[in-house]
C-alpha cells in the first residue's frame, strides 16, 4: 500500500503544479456552472452538459475550484436547468472524478461518454453502473478503482460486453478493465479472448489476485500501468505487440522472468533489462537483480524502470537525459547513484523509497534545470550530494539541487583518462564497499596513495 499512497501523492503534485487540467470553458457558446454541488460545462447550442472536476486550471496555471470535492454516494442527473434552460448531461468530461472520494456512482440513461480517466483513482469507490446508453468508454477509465464490489453493465447497451469479469468493447477487441481481482489472497489466472487487439490503461492496475496472465499473438497494444501491481512472476511479449506502455509491469514484486516472443519489433530484452527497438528508452529492469550495465544509448528511464532490485550501485550513462517519476524506487539495498553528465530533467520522485541511499554522483558540470523534488525531504538530509570540481556553489544555489544538507566535490574521470599510477607510486584501488580490486571498474573507484585518498569516477 505504501506504493500506492506514494503514487497519490505525485498525482496529487502533478494537479497542484497544474499538469492535470480539467476542461475549461473557451468558446462563447460554452459556460462552467455548478448545479446540485457537481460541475459542469453547457453548451448552449446543442442545449447538452458534461460533467468536470470540481476545478480548473487557468492558462496561467491557476487553480480555480468550481466546487467542493466529490464525495459520498453521487447520483449524476439526466437534465440541469440553468437560467430557465434545460440541459441533457450525456458525459463525463475528461478527469471528471479523478481521484475523488466518491463511494457510489449512479449514471442516467442519457450518458453517451466517459471521457479519458473520468473514473480513475477512486478508491473509495464501491458501487457504478454503465447504462445502455453509453457509446464510449476512453482509456483508463475505472483504473485503479479496486474496491469496486457492485458494477453493474446496464441491459441493452450494444456497444460493450462484460465477460469472465472482464468489460470489453462488444466485438471483444479491446479490453477496458477487469473487476473484483483485488484480494491477493485468491489466485486468478487470466485468459484473454484470442481476439483481444488492445489492454487498456490500468486495465488490471491493482488486481492482486492475478498470478498468471497469457498474452495471445494478436495483441498489439499495452497500455500504460496495464499489469501494474498484480502478482505476476512472468510475461511474455507477443511478437505483434507494437505498443507498450510506461510501466505496464510495475510494482510486480515477485516478477522473475520477462521475455519478447522473437520478431517484436517494438521492444528488447537485453541482460535483464527492457529497451524499446532502438534501445533508447528503458521500460524495466527485472526486479532482484544485482547488477546492471544500462545501454549506452539510453536517453530515458521510464516510469518505475528501475524498482524492486537488488543494486547497491547505480551507474546511468551519459546519454540519459530524463529521467521520469518514479524512475528508480525501492530498491532497498541501493546506497549510491551515479548519474551521467547528459541529464536534463529529473520528474518528480524520480529517486524515492531508496531507503539505503547515500550518495549520489552527478557527472554534470552545471546543474540541470530540475522543477520537482527528486525524493522526500528527509533524503535531502540523510543522502551526500557530490557534484565536479568547482561547481559546488552552483549547485547549492540551484532549484532543488541546493535542499542537500551535504554537498561534496568530486573528479569525474572517463576510464580512459585515469592511471593506476601516481607518480610512481601504485595506488590502491577500492570499490565504493570498501573491497579491494586490481583495476578501475565502472562506476564509482576509491583510489589510496601515500596517505591520501581521491574518487574517480570511471565509465
Amino acid at each position: 500500500m505504501k506504493y500506492f499512497a506514494l503514487l497519490l501523492s505525485v498525482i496529487t503534485m502533478l494537479i497542484t503544479t497544474g499538469e492535470v487540467k480539467a476542461q475549461v470553458a473557451s468558446e462563447e457558446t460554452r459556460e462552467n456552472i455548478v448545479v446540485d454541488g457537481l460541475a459542469y460545462v453547457i453548451f448552449k447550442n446543442a442545449k447538452t452538459a458534461a460533467v468536470i472536476p470540481n476545478y480548473y486550471y487557468d492558462d496561467n496555471k491557476e487553480l480555480h475550484l468550481l466546487c467542493d470535492p466529490y464525495a459520498g454516494d453521487i447520483a449524476v442527473p439526466a437534465t440541469i436547468t440553468v437560467e430557465g434552460v434545460d440541459y441533457t448531461v450525456t458525459e463525463l468530461a475528461e478527469d471528471a472524478f479523478w481521484a475523488s472520494d466518491v463511494t457510489s456512482l449512479s449514471l442516467p440513461s442519457t450518458i453517451k461518454k466517459l471521457g479519458t480517466n473520468s473514473i480513475v483513482f477512486c478508491t473509495e469507490l464501491k458501487k457504478v453502473n454503465i447504462p445502455a446508453s453509453v457509446e464510449e468508454i476512453s482509456d483508463g477509465v475505472f483504473g485503479i478503482c479496486g474496491e469496486i464490489t457492485d458494477f453493474t453493465l446496464d441491459e441493452g447497451n450494444s456497444h460493450f460486453i462484460m465477460e469472465s469479469d472482464m468489460l470489453m468493447t462488444a466485438d471483444k477487441k479491446r479490453l477496458i478493465h477487469l473487476f473484483y481481482a483485488r484480494d491477493e489472497n485468491k489466485t486468478v489466472n487470466v485468459s484473454f479472448p484470442t481476439t483481444i487487439t488492445a489492454i487498456d490503461n490500468y486495465a488490471l492496475a491493482f488486481c492482486r489476485s492475478v498470478k498468471e496472465i497469457k498474452l495471445h499473438e494478436g495483441v498489439e497494444k499495452i497500455g500504460r500501468y496495464a499489469f501494474a501491481w498484480c502478482s505476476l512472476s512472468s510475461i511474455e511479449i507477443p511478437s505483434s505487440v507494437t505498443y507498450l506502455g510506461e510501466g505496464f509491469a510495475a510494482v510486480n514484486e515477485g516478477l522473475k522472468k520477462i521475455s519478447v516472443a522473437e520478431g517484436n519489433t517494438c521492444c528488447k530484452l537485453v541482460d535483464n533489462v527492457l529497451y524499446d527497438a532502438d534501445m533508447k528508452f528503458l521500460y524495466m529492469v527485472l526486479p532482484g537483480i544485482n547488477n546492471i550495465d544500462i545501454a549506452e544509448t539510453v536517453t530515458k528511464i521510464g516510469k518505475h524502470g528501475i524498482e524492486e532490485t537488488e543494486l547497491e550501485t547505480l551507474v546511468i550513462p551519459d546519454s540519459v537525459k530524463e529521467i521520469d517519476v518514479q524512475a528508480i524506487i525501492n530498491n532497498p539495498k541501493l546506497k549510491t547513484v551515479v548519474i551521467g553528465s547528459g541529464m536534463e530533467s529529473a520528474e518528480i520522485m524520480a529517486l524515492d523509497e531508496n531507503e539505503s541511499l547515500e550518495a549520489i554522483y552527478l557527472r554534470r558540470e552545471t546543474p540541470a534545470d530540475i522543477k520537482y523534488d527528486l525524493f522526500e525531504d528527509e533524503y535531502y538530509d540523510k543522502v551526500t550530494l557530490y557534484v565536479p570540481t568547482g561547481t559546488k556553489g552552483a549547485y547549492a544555489l540551484a532549484p532543488y539541487w541546493g535542499k542537500f544538507k551535504t554537498i561534496e566535490e568530486f573528479t569525474p574521470t572517463a576510464l580512459h583518462h585515469v592511471k593506476a599510477e601516481t607518480k610512481g607510486v601504485e595506488e590502491q584501488i577500492y570499490s565504493v564497499d570498501g573491497s579491494r580490486c586490481t583495476t578501475l571498474h565502472r562506476g564509482l573507484n576509491i583510489l589510496r596513495s601515500q596517505g591520501e585518498t581521491r574518487k574517480v569516477m570511471s565509465h
